[in-house]
């Protein structure tokens, strides 16, 4: 199908043009604002077995695909789980792994290639997702594998923009009264639509992602020549070009999901029930700072919920200059975590 197949819909449902571009700025909204792939690259410090010795994770998660970043020396008894974001990849956690490598080597990090995302090692699936709920069943399957691992430590997942909406919705797919883990983290959250979206945008999307669900979209037609600022000395459009793992083509039906997600983030707020950690930059493109309490508000008041906003920050708090900053913030709060100072219902 090509990439024009949109528009094609557009014009054959009688649709205006200036219904079209209003469709595809909030399209490329979208699709920038879970612009993790342009975070620049690093050279992973991973700590594995020697060659031809796999753990039982790392012989069950071939479908994954993960880095780890474990201490040789002090078994974790925190580990994150890491659920990155759009066209993004597990390497993009690595400056906070390394980060508790050095300074809080009791937290254990691992972070998985996110199903139809650029390190999917199916490549079929690359730009693409069926259901989003695959999304929540892999978070699952790859935590029960990581519990096997560490049986004996508290389990945080810590999802950034895309993957904090998924980690928010597999929470609320979570069976009531069996939480799925020990404590949330949820790194620039997009938990509303910008108020210059119409109305009524979301839901047309939605039915054209219904009507051509396989059609493709480029970023650059999504994107109509507008960037985004995602660190304080990166855009999405020139480091995206540069990540050998960015994705050129979208189907409709990732973007509806993606959509879908972001309609439904503030009513997941509601079903937390384990501690929850939420970071956001003062300067992100896409949510504002009351957009994000509101979103924590709604949490219930009986589950401990931290919330930190940075001024000066961007939408890419792992890169941005003060990186070590909210770094030390996600320590303590972790080191409150493990000393049960912070309460679950």
């Amino acid at each position: 199908m090509r990439h024009c197949a949109f528009v094609d819909f557009c014009e054959i449902s009688g649709v205006s043009r200036f219904t079209v571009s209003k469709i595809s700025r909030f399209a490329a909204c979208v699709v920038a604002l879970f612009g993790v792939a342009c975070a620049p690259q690093y050279t992973l410090v991973n700590h594995q077995k020697p060659p031809g010795a796999k753990s039982a994770l790392e012989a069950k998660v071939d479908r994954f695909g993960y880095r780890k970043w474990i201490s040789e020396t002090t078994e974790p008894d925190v580990v994150l789980i890491g659920i990155h974001g759009f066209s993004g990849a597990s390497s993009d956690y690595a400056n906070l792994g390394n980060h508790l490598l050095q300074y809080q080597p009791a937290t254990g990090l691992y972070a998985y290639e996110v199903r139809g995302q650029g390190s999917d090692p199916i490549r079929e699936r690359r730009g693409d997702i069926g259901d989003p709920k695959d999304w929540y069943h892999d978070l699952f399957a790859f935590t029960q594998l990581v519990q096997e691992q560490h049986p004996d430590a508290k389990i945080v997942w810590f999802g950034e923009s895309m993957g904090a909406l998924i980690a928010a919705h597999a929470w609320r797919e979570s069976p009531v009264g069996d939480p799925p883990c020990d404590g949330l983290i949820l790194s620039s959250p997009i938990v509303r639509f910008r108020d210059d979206i119409p109305a009524w945008t979301p839901g047309l999307v939605q039915i054209a992602a219904t009507t051509l669900p396989l059609a493709r979209i480029s970023l650059e037609t999504l994107a109509g020549g507008q960037d985004v600022q995602m660190t304080q000395t990166s855009h999405h459009a020139e480091q995206s070009k540069k990540n050998p793992y960015a994705i050129e083509q979208y189907t409709l039906r990732m973007i509806g999901a993606l959509a879908g997600l972001i309609e439904n983030m503030n009513a997941c707020a509601s079903t937390f029930r384990s501690p929850s950690l939420v970071l956001h930059g003062g300067k992100d493109y896409f949510n504002n700072d009351s957009d994000v309490r509101g979103f924590v508000a709604r949490i219930p008041s009986g589950v401990s919920k931290t919330y930190h906003n940075y001024p000066q920050a961007y939408h890419l708090l792992m890169y941005d200059e003060k990186k070590e900053v909210i770094f030390k913030d996600i320590e303590r709060w972790l080191n409150l975590l493990r000393k049960n100072r912070l309460k679950q219902l």
